[in-house]
């Protein structure tokens, strides 16, 4: 076995533990080189060699060395990344948990790592707000400022602040209130996205006389709230080469693959919709005498385009405010068939592809009219005989 060499092994076992701790380095002493010494003989040796104590502090305090190239920027890779030590174990921690969004907060962490923020417009390294900040090495005290930095150029930074505290909470760090989890500004705003059924019927009624395909696109994401992207995926028949619409005598169903976890569903989750007989009359108008490929032949942007000019038309009130004018149809699946199920959030959230506390979160409780119709109704039922 290797002799204990404090100048060696002090620094070197700080490292390795990725912390300063005098009562950690000397059992790591014991058990690496069966060496027994005191934690106060660490402590002095640091206090000894003041110059290595601040180096290492910059390491494992700090973030980092304050010169940048003292991070190499090739960590960053694709790939690369996602193999570094604090990271990995991170990422299996949320298969543990069954995570959904394992690659959207492995990515927020690189991009707290490298200070760059495409959506917000920011690349704070090269504006020199910020450093490459290694994710082994990432702490409290970088959280807080890089939460701060955005804060205070007016982003909504709960989605940076929630998977920072994951990231953080897995390597150990107590992050305690110092971070709140609060959801962000636009959180449960649906709850307020409500637009009448007549409102609707006008809208469809417009498209349908100017785009019978964009009518029955927008008809089928607010009967089946399948998302944009799912619904101009849909096929007349499954990669095995069987129809993909079944038909019963009073609805059919299709199969759709939409929105899910992509390292659990690559080619997204599977989820069978229900048709009524009138849906099923317009999708068969759609597919004609075709036998595969796609139902619909709309892109994404043309469909958002019709849709951002319906809302202005019959929603003015509200377009400004949405910025997704496709998922809207979507929002209106939960908005009335909450309404039509008297709040069964159970039997919406099965029907739309949401859990019961998503759909809580972003709709909010059931008015407290509804609540009182409820007593009104269901108290008298509950009979005492005794």
């Amino acid at each position: 076995m290797t002799k204990y060499n404090p100048s060696r092994d002090i620094p070197d076992f700080a490292r390795e533990l990725k912390m300063l701790s005098p009562s950690k380095i000397r059992d790591y002493i014991l058990m690496k080189r069966n060496e027994k010494v005191t934690s106060e003989s660490v402590t002095m040796w640091l206090k000894r060699h003041a110059d290595v104590e601040e180096q290492l502090r910059k390491e494992l305090v700090e973030g980092l060395p304050t010169a940048k190239e003292a991070v190499d920027v090739s960590i960053f890779a694709n790939g690369k990344f996602e193999e570094i030590e604090s990271v990995k174990n991170w990422i299996a921690e949320m298969g543990d948990r069954n995570i959904v969004n394992v690659n959207p907060n492995v990515s927020t962490i690189k991009r707290v790592c490298t200070g760059k923020f495409p959506k917000f417009g920011l690349d704070l390294v090269a504006s020199g707000e910020w450093c490459l900040k290694h994710p082994d090495r990432l702490n409290l005290d970088d959280a807080i400022e890089i939460i701060r930095i955005l804060k205070a150029k007016g982003f909504d930074t709960a989605s940076i602040r929630v998977p920072l505290r994951g990231f953080l909470l897995s390597k150990g760090i107590v992050v305690g209130k110092k971070i709140s989890g609060a959801k962000g500004r636009g959180y449960g705003t649906f709850a307020s996205l409500f637009v009448e059924m007549d409102v609707l019927n006008k809208m469809l009624r417009w498209l349908k006389e100017r785009d019978f395909e964009a009518y029955v696109i927008d008809k089928f994401m607010f009967k089946t709230a399948t998302r944009i992207t799912a619904t101009l995926k849909a096929t007349i028949k499954l990669p095995n080469g069987m129809e993909n619409i079944q038909e019963f005598s009073d609805h059919a169903e299709i199969t759709v693959y939409d929105k899910a976890r992509r390292d659990i569903h690559p080619e997204g989750k599977k989820w069978t919709k229900h048709l009524d007989l009138e849906l099923l009359k317009d999708l068969k108008t759609i597919i004609g005498d075709r036998t595969e490929g796609a139902i619909f032949t709309k892109t994404n942007d043309e469909m958002g385009d019709l849709n951002r000019e319906a809302l202005r038309l019959f929603a003015p009130e509200l377009e400004p405010h949405i910025r997704m004018t496709n998922h809207f149809w979507r929002h209106m699946f939960a908005q009335h068939m909450l309404r039509l199920t008297e709040w069964n959030y159970g039997v919406v959230a099965e029907l739309g592809g949401w859990t019961v506390k998503a759909l809580e979160e972003s709709y909010g409780k059931p008015p407290q009219a509804v609540v009182q119709s409820w007593g009104l109704k269901f108290m008298p039922i509950l009979k005492v005989e005794a």
